[in-house]
């Protein structure tokens, strides 16, 4: 693993990269073990990955780190919002749009009363509806566009941006005590998920500051606290969907994320990192949107292949991960990663003389080291 020299801002973040395809893979495994406890009693691979949802807590942390720590500079400044549109679009729509037309093209055969004009427009704008998008697991993209909202809002006016944020923290604390009237609640908006950008945000303006010693043990500890909050839940002593548990997850990711930013950003040389875990971190929005797509194929290759999914168990599991993965990494190699050097060089054609070059994929770079 390389990177630029000690001392440079645009050293990558190789350790939130990873994190990004752990976050993935825990999602692609929760969502195979309740495919293939739909089909057998995978009771002891559900519970060990029940956690695996957590991914998504993890993801929406993240989000909220990464924006804050690229666009920080661009807080206040009304003439960057038109670029941070462009990337915000750029990176999240595309792909998406292409899993999206998989989906409907795959429901069609057999679910196609539940294809609508409205269904198909709704899911494709992400809007923040109260219906969910015809792909699944877009329904966190919904949450994503309406941090990418507040963040523009940022962009344009510094006090309009906080006060919003604020007046958004609030609503979410009252709605995790249960102070928000139901006439008043808004599935998305109210959602306690939104915290989650909050902390990503929050950890990010820890790394900034340059005072976040020890962090690697703070890394560490977090960690730890993660694992023992996913016991919790695997033993049925946490409900993992409900409001606490968006909070026991999302505060240790945010601490995690934060120390190993700190840790990282603070190191005299570029921290190594298995490469298989940056490359799953790249390509971890492909394997989030089509993951699903790939258990799917894998499983009818499984029943076509006359294997019997219950006296090979263990196996069938693997094959179902292996399919998900494969999916993602082909999705993103063969589509996502064409498609943003394409923009790219459509946007970068366009830019005006002396403009910094746009970044569809912003590096998650480190800040100077302090010492």
């Amino acid at each position: 693993m390389t990177g630029s020299p000690a001392g440079q801002a645009s050293r990558k973040l190789w350790s939130i990269q990873a994190l990004r395809g752990l976050a993935a893979l825990a999602v692609v495994a929760y969502h195979a073990a309740r495919h293939l406890g739909k089909a057998v009693d995978a009771s002891a691979i559900t519970r060990l990955t029940q956690p695996g949802h957590a991914g998504v807590d993890l993801f929406f942390v993240l989000s909220g780190f990464i924006i804050l720590h690229v666009h920080r500079a661009d807080i206040g400044r009304p003439q960057a919002l038109r670029r941070y549109v462009w990337q915000r679009f750029a990176r999240l729509m595309p792909i998406y749009w292409v899993a999206l037309a998989a989906t409907i093209a795959l429901m069609l055969p057999r679910h196609a009363d539940e294809v609508t004009a409205a269904g198909v427009a709704l899911s494709a704008s992400l809007l923040p509806t109260v219906q969910d998008p015809l792909l699944g697991v877009a329904w966190t993209l919904q949450h994503e566009m309406l941090f990418y909202g507040a963040f523009a809002l940022l962009i344009l006016n510094r006090r309009l941006g906080l006060c919003f944020l604020a007046l958004w923290l609030g609503w979410g604390i009252s709605q995790f005590c249960g102070l928000v009237p139901s006439g008043l609640d808004v599935p998305r908006l109210t959602s306690v998920f939104n915290l989650q950008f909050l902390f990503g945000m929050m950890a990010a303006a820890a790394v900034a500051s340059g005072r976040l010693n020890h962090g690697r043990r703070l890394a560490a500890f977090s960690a730890l606290l993660l694992v023992v909050v996913g016991m919790l839940e695997a033993t049925g002593r946490m409900d993992g969907y409900g409001s606490v548990a968006r909070l026991a997850y999302g505060a240790p990711s945010a601490l995690l994320i934060a120390g190993l930013a700190g840790w990282e950003g603070q190191a005299a040389k570029p921290v190594s990192v298995p490469g298989v875990l940056t490359a799953l971190g790249d390509a971890s929005y492909s394997l989030y949107l089509f993951h699903l797509l790939g258990i799917g194929v894998a499983w009818q290759l499984w029943l076509r292949a006359g294997l019997d999914p219950a006296e090979n168990l263990a196996a069938c599991y693997l094959f179902l991960l292996a399919g998900a993965t494969g999916c993602g990494l082909a999705c993103h190699y063969g589509i996502e990663r064409p498609l943003l050097q394409y923009l790219r060089s459509r946007r970068s054609a366009g830019l005006a003389r002396g403009q910094p070059r746009d970044t569809l994929d912003p590096a998650v770079s480190a800040p100077p080291p302090t010492r």
